[in-house]
């Protein structure tokens, strides 16, 4: 196995023959390449954005908030102390009660 030494007349010496052999580009042409490359790179980012695919979802889950069983549809979020609650909380209709209180018929 070869090992470049990190000192002396041979450091760098790779890079500087691949410069001398391929002149970089010149500056102007250097920053539009660049600027197409970042353009190409957002355009490409946005193809595979989803806002919709980071929504988190506890289907069973009871909601501390309304006391609802959180379905699988509905979205959801996690607190810090590890319980789920409703991204948005749905109505309950008067005289109804939640549905994770419901215990059975007496």
């Amino acid at each position: 196995m070869t090992v470049r030494p990190d000192f002396g007349s041979e450091y760098g010496d790779e890079e500087r023959r691949r410069f001398e052999e391929e002149a970089p580009p010149e500056p102007q042409v250097a920053e539009e390449e660049s600027e197409l490359h970042d353009l190409e790179r957002e355009d490409e980012e946005v193809n595979y954005l989803d806002p919709e695919a980071n929504e988190a979802h506890a289907p069973g889950q009871v909601c501390e908030r309304c006391g609802q069983v959180i379905t699988a549809q509905q979205d959801a979020r996690r607190r810090p102390d590890g319980r789920w609650v409703h991204e948005e909380c749905p109505r309950i209709p008067p005289g109804q009660a939640p549905q994770a209180d419901a215990g059975p018929p007496a």
